[in-house]
């Protein structure tokens, strides 16, 4: 139960297959950015800037656009074009800001009727605040939000590569209680563009297994030219919940289309360069990382964006069953909700190189902590090192 296996590092003497030549879209992806809205009941032009621009008196921008004037009337169903949003939030945020139209009291001569609401019912997440959920997650602080430091997309990945396989175990208090593998798989074509996919596999061991098996195998299709995620997929097996999720994305028109099971397709907008729940990690590993530093990811996950933010702290020796590395120490942190299903806090370590490879997670948990550390690591040779 207690059993320490001991790993290590092995370098392929193979070089990495070389991307197929394509051109990037980045210029494409980072122009005029234009999302459809659908009106909802209760909408008003003030609301709708409030979830877009985060700012009511936007209400004009949004009316000037399509053409109307702010004192017209929105109808439920009607479709909105909003330019170059700040913010790109799913229907549930926009019900959550929508404003209901003030109830009409219609009155008899006998006695007075109650007061009879005419606005359309909205659906909403939660019915008010006290339904909130007691355990919040970890969220970026105002001042972690305006302290970002701004750097260039990457040009080139001397970071990882297809035939990078890392190898973890998870434990509990100190338990075994699984074990999981990234996996970076050969070039693969996804809407003509060139991608590698990025496959995260984890797998429960006994004893766990007969309480609460889990068999989760997921997958991100990563351009290898503009480093953003084209297509995720997972098919997961936690306990008695079992799900599929497919999700596709339209980088240049900046929307995914969302499908969870047999439910409808759902369709979000996202921002420019948006990255999935596995190709944010990896796409931050192409950065150019150093001490007390802050970077920004736009990410999306389950159906909802996040500005995911993650700060570098400082470099530590970690000692793991693969072996000794130099790390960085980094903390993600989220704008709203989470990106991660835990709800505690959670650290990484990344190794200080070109590489930036994790060998150490370790996030909280009421009684404890969880960690997850790097047991095997196969690293193919990179172009240029």
């Amino acid at each position: 139960m207690l059993f320490v296996a001991q790993g290590g590092t092995h370098y392929s003497s193979s070089q990495t297959e070389k991307a197929p030549p394509t051109a990037s879209l980045s210029r494409e992806m980072n122009g005029r950015i234009e999302v459809e809205y659908v009106v909802q009941g209760g909408d008003n032009f003030a609301s709708i800037a409030e979830a877009y621009y985060g700012k009511a008196s936007k209400a004009g921008k949004i009316a000037s656009a399509n053409g109307l004037s702010l004192k017209s009337s929105l109808r439920a169903g009607t479709k909105l074009k909003i330019i170059n949003p700040v913010y790109f939030p799913n229907s549930q945020e926009t019900a959550a800001k929508a404003v209901p139209e003030k109830p009409i009291v219609k009155k008899s001569k006998p006695s007075p009727t109650p007061a009879v609401s005419t606005a359309p019912k909205v659906k909403q997440g939660l019915k008010n605040k006290s339904e909130t959920p007691t355990s919040t997650p970890v969220a970026a602080t105002p001042a972690d939000l305006q302290n970002i430091d701004k750097v260039a997309r990457p040009k080139g990945n001397n970071a990882f590569g297809p035939g990078e396989v890392l190898k973890f175990e998870i434990r509990a208090l100190g338990i075994l209680g699984g074990y999981a593998s990234l996996e970076v798989g050969n070039y693969t074509p996804v809407n003509g563009r060139p991608c590698t996919p990025l496959i995260i596999r984890a797998n429960s061991v006994f004893p766990l297994t007969g309480l609460y098996p889990v068999s989760d195998v997921q997958t991100s299709y990563f351009d290898t030219v503009d480093f953003l995620s084209w297509k995720f997929e997972n098919n997961v097996h936690e306990g008695n919940y079992t799900a599929h999720n497919l999700e596709t994305y339209d980088q240049l028109k900046h929307k995914m289309i969302r499908v969870h099971n047999a439910d409808p397709p759902e369709t979000l907008a996202v921002p420019p360069f948006t990255q999935d729940i596995i190709s944010c990690f990896y796409y931050y590993r192409l950065l150019p990382l150093s001490e007390g530093k802050n970077y920004e990811v736009p990410t999306q996950s389950g159906g909802k964006n996040y500005r995911l933010i993650v700060k570098v702290g400082k470099r530590e020796k970690i000692t793991v069953p693969a072996g000794t590395f130099d790390c960085f120490k980094v903390r993600p942190l989220i704008q709203q909700g989470t990106v991660f299903r835990n709800n505690e806090e959670m650290d990484i370590w990344i190794t200080a190189d070109e590489r930036h490879m994790p060998v150490k997670i370790q996030s909280g948990i009421v009684i404890g902590s969880i960690d997850v550390d790097l047991l095997d690591a196969n690293l193919p040779k990179l172009t240029g090192r």
